[in-house]
């Protein structure tokens, strides 16, 4: 199997690459020894690949900063600390990346994260809008449910814990931050009386606060990592001669 072909395999499983995917370092007709699935390629993903022989990396985020959606003239940047020691190290063991975002976004990553959760089929189901309808709860025993399906010690709630809920909408990856308050705004045009996140900010958090639909964040890798981890095992079906790992990346942060 060389490294392009895995490229092939995703444009057959979801035609319509964005301009944010493809090969962001390394050989694409190099012959794979196997494949390392993550959320981004960190030192720490690159050293698990350079371990276990992966020397192709899927990532669902970008390898450089800063990020943009639009591919950019980024060798300015290159000598940045991280950038650089991220192209040293893959450099130093032979590894391609290639990033596959919004192609995973539609086949796994967004769906994936609701049947973690433990949510039933959506009742609206358009785009990326994905909204929930579940037996009533209250705000707080709806993120301790959140807390225990995805694993976590700790999640941010904005709004009343006691307010009783029962219809929920899902900004997952970033989608919960700032920058994305159209979509946020798209999704609270389906009056969810609460909504479960990815990542968000102080802005956002200000945001639903005002609009007085609570929010409850989990992590940006932390919503999108189950729907890696079944796409790793998707690879694997799908090329049995190929070793395929998948890389967890956590939470980034500790509570002192």
């Amino acid at each position: 199997m060389r490294a392009a072909e895995l490229q092939d395999f995703l444009e057959r499983l979801s035609p319509g690459r964005g301009p944010e995917e493809g090969f962001r370092y390394g050989d694409p007709s190099a012959q794979v020894t196997g494949i390392l699935v993550t959320w981004m390629a960190t030192l720490g993903a690159i050293r698990r690949a350079a371990e276990d022989g992966c020397n192709l990396i899927v990532a669902h985020e970008d390898l450089f900063f800063p990020y943009s959606f639009q591919r950019q003239d980024l060798e300015p940047q290159l000598t940045w600390r991280v950038n650089r020691r991220r192209m040293e190290l893959l450099a130093r063991n032979g590894i391609t990346v290639f990033r596959a975002h919004g192609t995973l976004d539609r086949l796994c990553v967004l769906d994936d994260f609701w049947r973690t959760l433990g949510l039933p089929e959506p009742v609206v189901k358009d785009g990326y809008i994905r909204i929930h309808e579940i037996p009533e709860t209250s705000v707080g025993e709806l993120a301790g449910r959140v807390k225990k399906r995805m694993g976590l010690e700790r999640v941010r709630v904005t709004g009343d814990p006691a307010r009783r809920v029962r219809r929920v909408g899902l900004p997952w990856g970033g989608l919960g931050l700032s920058l994305n308050v159209a979509f946020i705004e798209s999704l609270l045009g389906h009056e969810p009386d609460a909504l479960i996140a990815g990542e968000t900010d102080d802005y956002a958090m200000r945001y639903m606060v005002d609009a007085d639909v609570p929010m409850i964040e989990t992590a940006h890798s932390v919503s999108e990592n189950p729907g890696l981890r079944s796409f790793a095992e998707r690879l694997r079906s799908e090329f049995p001669g190929v070793k395929v790992v998948f890389y967890e990346c956590g939470v980034p942060w500790q509570y002192l």
